[in-house]
């Protein structure tokens, strides 16, 4: 922003701020307020509100910047929407909303490998506490820790809604803001307009038993089924990334076969693990480590293939590690808004903070791991929030007879496509948009269909009829989903949306 003239901004960017209780549960004051930070990018004669609760990860972006950048015309994300107020709020304990004081040094303790003992998970236990004692000691005003989950935020959208004097509000739903978006749904039905839950994260999900020694059944916890899904999803998108290899000459593994990729990434983790790469420049800084070992292969490959991966340099990369030449896996300290998610996460997911329900979910999860990455984001939160010392929120289903539009792709492996499956069993006048294609949130590739589809239901309220094509399919109220596709049956590129390939765009982020 320091290139901008703030002394000539457009008309129709609106910036302010708003005071709301830090506890709604007690009466608003001097000693119970925190102040919203939130940005409109407002037309001349806007036709409604649409809510943009942006979120990666966990909604922890500086939402108020889109506002800016769409008013200073550097995104044409919203194109065709632009009859709305936009309307962005930096969540509560985030950026301008009392931005929460959460150091990276009392974190990286629990940026280790997964316990597999008490002993081990005692160990990160005691890290997370100290941790989350330093949010609760240096953060302002005091208290403020216990009130950032979901269940504040969604009052906090009402407290807007109320103060700007709309009637009822339209949603675009990105991720975790998918989360936040039926919370609200569910808490003010009769203010819901026209919905649009993209890349799903819903609540209450447990569907499946899994049969153990002796006969036993053991009912997956909400929890530990959503990290299941996970596992899945990687697996689909690392055969994706083999399929599209074999699709492209340009692959550097073209022509060797199926299933090639998957078995040169495991042959890296298991040159990291004998002999970790080495990179002198890191020696004497803290940008970046100097070592890669397996558990840095397995960071770096999760993290690259989430959000919009990059085929041509994630198989670029395993096959400079063959050649011993490391520097794709080179990783460093995490971003401030990957840490300051963490207690607004805790806030929203219920599970038994105890290591048999670790030990369940990793043993399962790694079992059912095709691919040696071997881990997911879920299991880092859980870790990350072990100690947390708050109640949460019981995870329940959010049933609704509203109309919406959900979205999921395929192959995103942030937010697995069941999750948006379950999301819609839940919405039984909702329909139903699956992109054949991999990336996380489908909205910020424009020239999908799937994005027309979202933008024309936004504009009018009529859900889109049943269809099936190549690369997207719409199932409206009533109809079953068919299974998820092989990964290897499906095109890839350009028209796939592989960010990538050709001229893919991709919007401002979430």
């Amino acid at each position: 922003m320091s290139a901008i003239d703030v002394t000539n901004l457009p008309s129709t960017l609106h910036c302010g701020q708003l005071d709301v209780p830090m506890d709604y549960s007690k009466p608003f004051g001097e000693t119970n307020m925190i102040t919203l930070g939130l940005a409109m990018y407002r037309p001349a004669n806007p036709k409604g509100v649409l809510f943009l609760p942006v979120s990666n990860p966990g909604g922890t972006d500086a939402g108020v910047v889109v506002a800016w950048e769409v008013a200073l015309n550097v995104t044409q994300t919203f194109d065709g929407l632009l009859d709305f107020d936009l309307l962005v709020i930096d969540v509560r304990g985030t950026f301008s909303s009392n931005q929460l004081n959460v150091s990276l040094d009392t974190l990286t303790p629990l940026f280790g490998s997964y316990p597999t003992t008490q002993n081990d998970f005692d160990t990160i236990k005691n890290a997370s506490a100290t941790a989350i004692q330093s949010w609760i000691d240096n953060s302002s005003p005091p208290g403020i820790i216990q009130y950032v989950g979901t269940k504040e935020v969604v009052q906090d959208y009402e407290q807007v809604r109320k103060s700007l004097g709309y009637q009822k509000v339209n949603f675009l739903g990105a991720s975790h803001g998918s989360f936040r978006a039926m919370q609200y749904a569910a808490t003010f039905p009769e203010r819901v307009d026209r919905f649009v839950l993209d890349s799903v994260v819903p609540h209450g999900r447990v569907i499946i038993t899994i049969c153990f020694p002796e006969n036993k059944l053991m009912k997956l916890k909400p929890f530990v089924q959503l990290v299941q899904d996970q596992i899945a999803g990687t697996n689909r998108l690392m055969q994706r990334a083999d399929a599209y290899c074999l699709n492209n000459a340009s692959c550097p593994f073209y022509g060797k076969g199926k299933g090639t990729v998957l078995e040169a990434y495991k042959q890296v983790l298991s040159i990291a693990k004998k002999t970790p790469f080495f990179f002198p420049e890191c020696a004497n800084t803290t940008i970046c480590y100097p070592y890669a070992r397996d558990l840095d292969v397995q960071t770096l490959m999760l993290g690259n293939l989430l959000g919009f991966p990059d085929f041509p340099a994630i198989l670029s990369g395993i096959h400079d590690a063959l050649d011993g030449n490391g520097k794709f896996f080179m990783n460093g300290p995490r971003s401030l808004p990957y840490v300051v998610a963490m207690p607004l996460l805790c806030h929203d997911y219920e599970y038994e903070r105890d290591f048999e329900t670790f030990q369940a979910s990793l043993e399962q999860g790694l079992k059912d791991d095709i691919t040696g990455i071997g881990q997911t984001q879920l299991w880092l939160l859980q870790l990350m929030c072990s100690a947390w010392p708050f109640p949460v929120p019981s995870s329940q289903p959010l049933p609704t007879d509203k109309e919406m539009l959900l979205i999921t792709a395929d192959f995103d492996a942030d937010s697995p496509t069941e999750w948006t499956t379950y999301a819609w069993e839940q919405v039984p006048n909702s329909a139903l948009v699956v992109r054949h294609g991999d990336d996380h949130v489908s909205f910020l590739l424009p020239d999908q269909p799937s994005t027309k589809i979202t933008k024309a239901f936004l504009n009018t309220g009529v859900l889109p009829v049943a269809q099936e094509s190549e690369f997207v399919s719409v199932y409206t109220p009533g109809m079953e989903r068919r299974p998820i596709p092989d990964p290897y049956s499906v095109p890839t590129g350009a028209l796939a949306g592989d960010v990538d390939s050709g001229n893919v765009t991709v919007g401002v982020p979430f």
